[in-house]
């Protein structure tokens, strides 16, 4: 998966103006936060409740990836 993310990030940032993309999931899915950090995503917090899913709300981390960061840039923190 982070290469995929990867990928796609180098493309958006090739192909379009985008100064920032960004991506989100829920707190219990370490897998995708791990491959989001691994394609060069920076974690930036938690949306608390930030969707309703199954009946109750559930808490989102929220990543980034500046163009001035990509891939072999400073990290931000």
């Amino acid at each position: 998966m982070a290469q995929a993310q990867r990928l796609l990030a180098e493309y958006l940032f090739d192909h379009t103006r985008a100064e920032r993309l960004q991506a989100w999931t829920d707190c219990a899915n370490l897998a995708e936060q791990r491959a989001l950090e691994k394609a060069g995503f920076v974690r930036e917090g938690v949306l608390c409740s930030a969707q309703w899913r199954g009946g109750k709300w559930h808490d989102q981390v929220i990543f980034s990836m500046l163009r001035a960061e990509r891939f072999d840039g400073e990290p931000r923190r």
